[in-house]
């Protein structure tokens, strides 16, 4: 839950933003609109170019579904640590999330386990009530 609430609080695995986001999107929410950017940051040194195509096509092509939204929403909104989350901002943390998922599923399928990371998909979430 820790990447959950980080996602909630704009951290970008305690990394600060830096250069143009890897994708970047203004989503409508309940309630208001959020601004979400991701990065795709290497874990470690020698990340093949294959992975990282793979990466980069997954995040490019990630589509958020409202079956998923909605999954990834009653998640974070059943976590005690997010009690007190403002509803605008957990809808946009919902949908980072399924984005940060769908990267995380393509490089599992094309044999690079999320158990062995070797890219984060950072992110950064700004959220206003309308």
């Amino acid at each position: 839950m820790i990447a959950l609430t980080a996602a909630l609080v704009g951290c970008r695995g305690g990394f600060p933003a830096e250069g143009e986001p890897d994708r970047a999107e203004s989503i409508t929410v309940p309630g208001g609109q959020c601004d979400i950017s991701w990065w795709l940051t290497p874990l470690v040194e020698d990340v093949s170019e294959e992975a990282e195509r793979i990466a980069a096509r997954a995040l490019s092509d990630a589509d958020v579904s409202a079956d998923e939204w909605k999954e990834w929403h009653a998640l974070l909104d059943g976590d005690p640590d997010n009690d007190t989350a403002n509803p605008v901002r957990l809808h946009g943390a919902a949908y980072l999330e399924v984005v940060r998922a769908e990267v995380r599923s393509a490089l599992e399928s094309a044999g690079y386990p999320d158990t062995k990371r070797i890219i984060e998909v950072n992110s950064q979430l700004s959220c206003a009530e309308s």
